[in-house]
């Protein structure tokens, strides 16, 4: 692989990390924005792999919103995941199902339904359930083919113009 061949596939890695980053922002939550980034790796056989990911410290649902959670999962078991206190005896959360019910519960004075532990369906994945790096790759995979063209056509025009002694523009 030429020299010009590697350096404009370098360039124009680096140009989808950014888009992919931007176009993941785009469709992500606004608290799991500020998590997503991206980088671009160089393997020595002129490979370039661009790594787009969430940090979960910064949002902690980053895996969820992105592939939903418990009964919405699309990967791993599908199914309801249990949430127990862990500091006190109860849950105590404010629920429209129990307001509504108020016969089949037990409230706190300030109108809490308390639980000693709750079975949670989970959550669907951002944008109706795709997700916002998946969606994101798709765009970008659209325009890359149309991109990469134009740069192997032009890499391979410069290396055959500097072969026959022509200056490359």
């Amino acid at each position: 692989m030429s020299k010009r061949l590697k350096d404009n596939l370098k360039k124009r890695a680096a140009a989808w990390a950014g888009q992919i980053t931007r176009l993941a922002k785009g469709l992500a939550p606004a608290h799991v924005r500020p998590a997503i980034s991206s980088s671009v790796e160089s393997k020595e056989d002129g490979t370039y792999i661009i790594r787009i990911t969430a940090n979960r410290n910064v949002a902690p649902d980053a895996r969820a919103q992105e592939f939903g959670s418990g009964i919405h999962s699309r990967r791993g078991a599908k199914q309801k995941y249990p949430i127990v206190p862990k500091n006190t005896k109860v849950l105590a959360f404010n629920w429209e199902i129990a307001n509504a019910n108020p016969e089949r519960f037990v409230f706190a004075p300030d109108g809490r339904v308390l639980l000693p532990s709750v079975q949670h369906p989970g959550i669907e994945a951002a944008n109706n359930g795709k997700g916002y790096i998946a969606p994101a790759m798709r765009e970008l995979r659209k325009k890359a083919k149309a991109e990469l063209q134009k740069e192997l056509k032009d890499a391979i025009v410069g290396d055959l113009r500097e072969s026959f002694g022509r200056k490359s523009r």
